[in-house]
Order: C-alpha cells, then structure tokens, then sequence
C-alpha cells in the first residue's frame, strides 16, 4: 500500500460513488518569458485521445469484473498516461469537462494502485469515467470550445485584471523565498517544532499559484516531488520539500536537514526569478482557476501530499486562496455577464472558508488531518465540488460564450 493514508482515498472515492459525481506537465524554457502557461496542444489528436481512454476503459471494466488485481493494477495508471498526452489541450478550453476527467480519473488511479482493491468501488468510478469522457467527445464534436480566448485576450477588464493577478504572482514569489529562509533559520537554530511550522508556512505561497509554479516543471520536479517516484525515502535523488517533510515529521529530527534546506531555498530563489520572467495573459489566469481547484478537491482533499506533516488543511486553504485572487479580480466583470454565477460563486467560496476556519483556524499552528472524522472530509469534499463547479465555468462566460 502507498505511504500515505489510504482511509482518506476510501472516503473520497466512496463519496463520489456515492453521489454519482464526480498532471499535465510542460518543460521549463526561457520561452516562458512570452507566456506564463503551455500552449493549449495536445500530443495526439484529443479525439483519438479519448478514443484510447475508452478503450483502456473497457480492458480495465473487464479486469475489474474479473478481480484480476494484478490487470487493475496495471491498467489503471494507463488510464493517467492516455489522458496526459491530450489534457493539455482540454484544459483551458473545455475547463468543465476537464473537471469532471479529474474528479473520476483522480480517485480511479488511486484506488486501482493499492494493495487490496475495492471492486465495486472502481466500477463505479469507471462507469462515471466512460460517461464524461463520452461528453467530452461531444462537446469536441460540435467544434465550439468552452471558451473564447479571443475574446478573453481582447477584454480590457480582463488585461487589466491579469496585469493585477502578475503584481499577486510575484508578491508570492518573493514571499516564497521569504518563508523559505525562515525554514533554514529554523532548521539551524536546532528547534525542532519551528522548523516543523516553518516547513508548513513555506508550503502557502506555492500552493496559492500552482497553475503558474507548474509551468516551471524541472523546477517544480526538484522541489515538490513525491517519494513515490523514487526507490525509497532514503534515495538521495529525492530532494525538495518533501524530503524535508519526511525528515522533520517521520524521523522527528533535524539531522540531515540542512543541505535539502539550502538547496531548497536556492531553486525556490530560481522559481521566484522564473515568474518574474512570465507574461501573464488573461486566458492564463482565468483558466488557471479551474486547476486550483482540481488540486483541491480532488487531490489535496485525499491528504496525499502532505501524508506526513498531516498539514492538508492549509494546504488546502492556500489553494482555495489562489482561487479567491482569481474571482475577486474578475468579479466586477463577472457580475455583468452573469449576477447568478457570480453570487453562487460568492456563497460557495464564503462556506468552503467557513468549514476551513471550523476545522482549522488560520495560523501557525493547524489541526491534524488524521484526526478529522470521515463526515467531516466528505463535507469539506462535497464543499469544495459545490465551489468548483461554478468557478470552472467562469473563463467561458467572461470568454462571452
């Protein structure tokens, strides 16, 4: 079984079965400095791409139906390696049914990797993946995308508003660096708990512009990889902050420490000076709202991440937060294309931090994730999906369609 807690995947995933509801990557270049994001391409044609998705859906339904643990486990992560050679594309111009692809295949990749294997569990969730996937096909079809990047380009609101959302990057670009030099200070000083709280404030301003760090790959591949892509904890390849995470929170020492710090701090300075270097247009931002909260409520809200600092609360939050730039810089435009979207919208956002503020007050200090009951996860889940959908649709109203 993976490292991290599988109790939390079950909730999830049994919520979403419940209800019925439901990581591209791109190389870091100095061609940045033209765009913040990847172009909107695809590796393989996004129809043949679904066409493949279905068709790994169909061997994975058989092996499922068969309780071939060894075929799920093995099928199941073709299913991710299928849709990242087109989810690029999907991204910014059919955010919607992007979301939905992540709130199905999220789960179903988790579930299909563990060691003891829900059926019918998986079944629901590949049932609820072939049905989006067919919706996606369509709306690719009928040849008109979700959004306009024309018309969200040529808004002056919407320049405007990027213009703004470029000044909050940069702001947290440096606070990144910031934070990251009190987490060496901590480290050095030999106080074991304030290098822990330091290690989960430093974590804030990353996660609040994700959508932009990622553009960054090779960076962001040194400083927020997993230890699932390595031979073990103790590979020296496995570097950045979840290293440091494994060696303050499960080896509860500082011994080690330091170099992973330091080298932390120099490339979180060369992410800094990367986004400085980024131009940020309107469909940048707009659409990166969508994958803010994709993070959210589909993988951070598994406790995946932060497995073992137990710190999914204000990661969560600082998600959520990048999100809120993003609306409170569109809104007054939002308002006058769509009253109903922005005050759904508004009321959602204003219950996902009323529920994060119940379960974990802003600050230094912050309530273990381990120790929410499972009501509780499925409630901020279900939270965190009522304000996701709203917010996807948003670049395709602001977009004018």
């Amino acid at each position: 079984m993976k490292l991290f807690n599988y109790i939390s995947i079950v909730v999830i995933v049994s919520s979403l079965a419940l209800s019925g509801c439901a990581k591209s990557e791109t190389k870091e270049s100095t061609a940045l400095a033209a765009s913040a994001t990847p172009a909107a391409t695809a590796s393989v044609d996004p129809q043949t791409g679904i066409t493949s998705m279905l068709d790994v859906s169909a061997l994975f339904k058989t092996a499922v139906e068969a309780k071939d643990a060894a075929q799920v486990n093995k099928i199941g992560p073709q299913l991710e390696d299928a849709w990242a050679s087109f989810e690029d594309y999907i991204k910014p111009n059919y955010p919607d049914d992007y979301l939905k692809v992540e709130n199905s295949l999220t789960p179903l990749t988790s579930g299909a990797i563990q060691d003891s294997l829900d059926f019918a569990i998986l079944t629901k969730l590949n049932e609820d993946l072939k049905t989006v996937l067919e919706k996606l096909k369509s709306d690719l079809a009928d040849g008109k995308k979700a959004v306009d990047a024309k018309a969200l380009e040529s808004s002056p609101e919407l320049q405007a508003a990027a213009k703004s959302y470029m000044a909050y990057v940069n702001e947290q670009g440096e606070q990144l660096v910031v934070q990251l030099e009190k987490l060496q200070a901590a480290i050095a000083s030999g106080d074991l708990k304030a290098a822990q709280r330091e290690y989960v404030q430093s974590r804030m301003p990353y996660e609040r512009i994700e959508p932009i760090i990622e553009t960054f790959i090779e960076l962001d591949e040194v400083m927020d990889a997993r230890v699932d892509d390595f031979e073990s904890d103790a590979d020296p390849k496995f570097t950045g902050y979840h290293r440091i995470e494994n060696i303050l929170f499960v080896k509860k020492t500082l011994n080690g420490a330091k170099p992973f710090a330091d080298d932390l701090l120099v490339n979180g300075k060369k992410m800094r000076d990367s986004i400085k270097t980024a131009v940020i247009g309107p469909v940048d931002f707009v659409t990166g709202v969508g994958e803010l909260m994709e993070e959210a409520q589909a993988k951070k809200i598994t406790g995946e991440e932060e497995r073992w600092s137990d710190a999914s609360l204000p990661i969560l939050r600082a998600n959520v937060e990048g999100a809120e730039k993003i609306y409170v810089l569109v809104q007054a435009e939002l308002k006058k294309k769509d009253s109903a979207l922005n005050d759904k919208i508004s009321q959602a956002l204003t219950q996902v931090l009323k529920q994060m503020d119940t379960l974990s007050p802003v600050g230094t200090e912050w309530t273990l994730y381990s120790k929410l009951e499972q009501s509780q996860v499925v409630d901020l889940k279900n939270k965190l999906e009522a304000l996701a959908e709203p917010m996807v649709r948003m670049p395709g109203v602001l977009g004018g369609n």
